[in-house]
């Protein structure tokens, strides 16, 4: 009727009136009264098999919804009245009165119990909400308003409980986490929330779970089942609450795999965790997880007073404290900082050369200041920067540069090599690019007898045939490939010998037969076969099939063949079997140069092709030979037969090993050395990683070792060389003090790129710090101090034997004026320029700034000191620069590109390199020997004197000797060199290297 009067767009209440009147009179149908129904009993069925079919009497009848009797749910009263209520109709809107009994206030007797406070989700001041507490003693749980707080999915603990009142009813109310502020207690809980509280006035009841005297535990009902609640407890005290159910293994499952995020942004958000644990339990493991990543542990344990003792009494630091700056400059290379020892570096030397006198060092961003670490605290550092989860296991580079940026000691480079090296992570982690080094090849022993030696394994399971059989059981004859094959159902150590067994009798008892780890061929049962046949058993190495490469060959052919069979017949292959290792024994071997049934029978057997041949020729002639002739021709056939087969197959082998061993590396284990060993993992059998260390047992061969694994199933396991790869422990000592002597410390060093450690040796250089090349214009890397290499020789002949070494030591004395510190002058030739009639060519000195000027003229003070430059008064000028070497190093050159343009050419020719290595052949032994400044031991005529004259800012000078960048120095001196070694025999020269090779030591020390 509303709908309908809202049609109708009545716009007065009598209209309305007329309208309802007359709608009421033809809608009679929708204003009936129902009537009650009667039922009536249903006849009796006449069948008497089946029950008889009773309903009770309608007083007997229970309300579904109030639980009377006497009506049934359509009817009930209280329904009625309860769908009845009042609704709005139009601008009218019901309301409901409020009853008189109740009251705002709070009631009297719970004053001693109330108290104010705040409640926020956020715990910021500006979010929080002030409320009125009242602090229930009889309370389990604490309880919040719904209406306080805007509560959402994020401050859920996505749990509820179940409270029980005075009703003994249960109630479930979800939980959540609010931060409470009060005189009692302060800090984030879990709380329940209801819409309304049975006490007016308060929006929450504080309960002994946070407020203490906490008895019980009361029941939490998550909203997925977990393992970790005591629910045999919990169902004990509430049987009704908790019904018997079973978590099955892949809810285990899955509930160990989910990650509570939410856990996890709380836990890194909260500084109070065990707070968080007391909430949660089942977050603990993922808070745990979380705090390792805690700052506090990022942070140096050592305070600034206990760094500066240590400092003090650290001897490697010695130098560095000798070599402060009096004045306290911080342009020196070590300073102190309020009682810190720093040090200032430099990574782009260059660069601060550059600016040098034109910005200063704040704005100097090559500039870096480091904290000079003792001996006991740099064990940490290294570790924080190479195996903390945030520094992700970096290489040697780039772990060092990190540390550079902020801390330095001397020997840190050796520090962090040896740290990395030593890493078991990155052993055994290692990386893409980096693979182990195979081991040479070792092939299988070329021709013996026939069946001497045989290779057994097991191939499937392969589709199931009509027979039952999914297993090949396949032999293989070494030194003729002859092969054998076998369907079986199973592959059980009876069956397998009872194959073998047929095979041994019909070929004969082999010497030695090699087979993988599989557990039949393990078995107890299989080797007592094997020892009562009198025959070796041989196991090849676990998961290195190549141990039985030509039987794994032959498999890849026997599965195609099979495969094209199948296809083309549509037959089970178990029936082609026979026929497709007919048709491969038929077949000739690459490698053997005749077929399987020519080496064992003799002659060839009669096959498809043969059989052709006879139908093609149908002649029925027979060749009559008496029995010795035949037995003669045969025992030589098949004798030249087998030799020619040999020598095949040694062929075959030689080639295949070059190959092979072109990027292999021989190398070997000692009983005792610990190694890792590649092994599949335990989920999967086809991806395998690297596991140990473990330790070498025994050697059984140049390429298989018995390695301990207590830690598995086995223990002992038989693995190839390319299975395994040496592990580096770690020293107690590894960051001790660095045996170096600082021979002076420069204010700038080159970047790290230019680290050198002189691993060969096993000594850290004694020119620098850090095995880092230094720029001090002092230092001239190109200067070869012989006298410092022969007072320790013996270190550098550590590769020989101590006769060869003693030898070598005894020619060094006998020629000990050779090898002095500074170059001497020859008189076998001397270096002329011939320009012509060229007009003389001046030029002015290069600009450059303060320290290559300054590099420049500490250069030119040695070549004045040693006579290798004169004072000039010559009309020719050539300019001078410093450019760098590729160790980072300057040289100090002089620019002859307009007097190299003028000169005439010197035609001698250099020798080519590929004629060079080609001589050297298979030497046994080579030797190179390096002139110490060769072009300066090359005096000038007087003419070239005056046109190689040279400027510098300060000086004007004139090479005495052949200086580096003429143009014809080269071929000068390569005439001088083949002048003075041309007689000595096995002697290659290019320029100033001299190569020396011999195939024996003797006659190498007579060269």
């Amino acid at each position: 009727m509303v709908v309908h009067l809202n049609e109708q767009k009545v716009s007065t209440l009598k209209e309305a009136a007329v309208i309802a009147d007359e709608f009421v009179l033809t809608h009679k149908t929708v204003f009936v009264q129902k009537h009650e129904v009667t039922t009536r009993e249903p006849p009796p069925r006449k069948d008497p098999s089946s029950p008889r079919r009773t309903f009770a009497s309608r007083t007997e009848r229970e309300c579904f919804y109030c639980h009377k009797l006497g009506h049934v749910v359509v009817e009930c009263p209280a329904l009625k009245r309860k769908n009845q209520s009042p609704k709005g109709v139009g601008l009218i809107k019901t309301i409901h009165a409020k009853r008189g009994d109740q009251s705002e206030g709070v009631d009297p007797c719970f004053k001693p119990f109330l108290l104010d406070g705040t409640v926020s989700l956020t715990g910021k001041p500006e979010d929080e909400k002030p409320i009125r507490i009242l602090r229930d003693t009889g309370g389990s749980r604490s309880v919040i308003l719904s209406d306080v707080l805007p509560l959402s999915d994020h401050s859920s603990c996505h749990g509820s409980i179940l409270i029980q009142g005075v009703e003994m009813g249960y109630v479930d109310a979800p939980l959540h986490y609010v931060h409470i502020k009060s005189k009692l207690v302060n800090g984030i809980f879990s709380v329940a929330v209801r819409p309304s509280l049975p006490i007016k006035g308060v929006q929450f009841i504080l309960g002994n779970d946070i407020a203490g005297g906490k008895v019980q535990s009361v029941p939490e009902v998550t909203h997925d089942p977990t393992s970790n609640l005591k629910s045999n407890d919990l169902a004990t005290c509430f049987p009704s609450v908790f019904p018997a159910c079973v978590l099955t293994r892949a809810q285990t499952r899955r509930k160990a795999a989910e990650i509570d995020l939410a856990d996890s942004s709380l836990a890194l958000a909260t500084d109070d965790w065990q707070t968080l644990i007391d909430l949660k339990s089942g977050s603990k493991d993922t808070i745990e997880k979380w705090k390792d990543l805690h700052l506090s542990q990022l942070d140096l344990p050592v305070t600034r007073e206990s760094l500066i003792a240590a400092q003090k009494s650290d001897p490697s630091l010695t130098k560095c404290f000798t070599s402060l700056s009096e004045t306290g400059n911080k342009k020196a290379s070590y300073f102190l900082e309020d009682g810190v020892l720093m040090r200032k570096w430099t990574a782009h030397p260059s660069l601060t050369a550059d600016v040098e006198g034109s910005c200063s060092d704040d704005c100097d961003w090559s500039t870096t200041y480091q904290i000079v670490v003792p001996l006991e605290y740099r064990p940490y550092v290294v570790s924080l920067a190479h195996e903390h989860p945030l520094s992700g296991h970096l290489g040697v580079t780039k772990t060092y540069n990190k540390i550079l940026n902020h801390f330095f000691w001397p020997g840190l480079k050796a520090d962090v090599v040896e740290f990395c090296r030593t890493c078991q992570t990155c052993q055994i982690a290692g990386k893409p690019n980096q693979t182990v080094p195979i081991a040479p090849l070792h092939p299988i022993p070329v021709l013996g007898e026939p069946f001497e030696r045989v290779i057994v394994d097991c191939v499937g399971p392969l589709p199931k045939t009509k027979n039952g059989n999914q297993f090949l059981l396949t032999a293989l004859c070494t030194s003729t490939c002859f092969p054998e094959a076998v369907p079986l159902r199973r592959i059980t150590a009876p069956l397998v010998i009872k194959v073998l067994t047929k095979f041994c009798t019909t070929f004969g008892l082999p010497k030695v037969v090699q087979t993988d780890q599989g557990t039949n061929f393990l078995s107890k049962l299989f080797k007592q076969v094997m020892q009562t046949l009198g025959i070796k058993h041989v196991v090849s190495s676990a998961y290195h099939p190549e141990s039985q490469g030509a039987l794994e060959c032959w498999h890849q052919t026997l599965k195609a063949t099979l495969q094209k069979y199948c296809l083309d017949t549509g037959k089970e292959w178990d029936e082609g079997v026979p026929l497709m290792v007919f048709a491969m024994r038929e077949a000739k071997q690459e490698s053997l140069g005749f077929s399987p049934n020519e080496l064992v029978f003799g002659h060839s057997v009669r096959g498809p092709l043969k059989l052709l041949k006879e139908q093609f020729l149908s002649t029925d002639h027979v060749v009559k030979t008496n029995v010795l002739d035949y037995v003669s021709q045969f025992r030589e056939r098949l004798h030249k037969a087998r030799l020619a087969a040999a020598e095949a197959l040694s062929s075959a082998q030689g080639k295949m090993k070059s190959w092979y061993d072109k990027k292999a590396v021989p190398r070997s284990f000692n009983p005792g050395d610990k190694v890792l060993v590649l092994l599949p993992t335990a989920s999967s059998a086809l991806s395998a990683r690297f596991c140990g260390p473990y330790q070498v047992d025994k050697k059984v061969n140049d390429t298989d070792y018995v390695i301990k694994t207590p830690d598995r199933k086995r223990k002992t396991r038989l693995c190839h060389l390319n299975m395994l790869k040496s592990f580096h422990s770690r020293a107690d000592s590894l960051c001790g003090p660095a045996d170096t002597s600082v021979a002076s410390l420069p204010e700038q060093i080159s970047s790290p790129e230019t680290l050198l450690l002189n691993s060969s040796s096993g000594l850290r250089s004694s020119l620098d710090e850090d095995g880092l090349k230094l720029c001090d214009a002092s230092y001239q890397s190109a200067r070869m101090l012989n006298s410092e290499v022969l007072s320790q020789l013996s270190t550098y002949l550590f590769h020989l034997t101590r006769e060869q070494q003693l030898d070598i030591e005894r020619l060094v004395n006998i020629h000990l004026k050779l090898f002095g510190d500074m170059p001497s002058h020859t008189t076998v030739i001397e270096h002329d320029i011939d320009v012509g009639n060229a007009v003389p060519i001046k030029q002015h000195a290069y600009r450059v700034n303060m320290a290559k000027r300054e590099m420049i003229n500490k250069e030119v003070d040695y070549l004045l000191k040693h006579g290798l430059v004169i004072p000039s008064y010559s009309p020719w000028s050539s300019p001078c620069l410093v450019t760098p070497k590729s160790d980072g190093t300057p040289r100090f050159c002089t620019d002859f590109r307009k007097v190299n343009a003028v000169t005439v050419p010197d035609s001698f020719p250099l020798p080519r390199i590929e004629d060079c290595i080609d001589s050297v052949g298979s030497a046994a032994y080579v030797s190179k020997l390096d002139l110490l400044k060769g072009y300066w031991q090359v005096p000038l005529t007087e003419r070239a004197s005056e046109i190689s004259a040279f400027v510098t800012p300060d000086h004007f000078l004139q090479y005495t000797v052949m200086a580096f960048g003429m143009r014809n120095a080269p071929a000068t001196f390569q005439r001088l060199m083949s002048t003075v070694l041309s007689g000595v025999a096995n002697c290659n020269v290019y320029l100033d290297d001299v190569v020396i090779y011999s195939s024996n030591w003797s006659g190498h020390v007579d060269t």
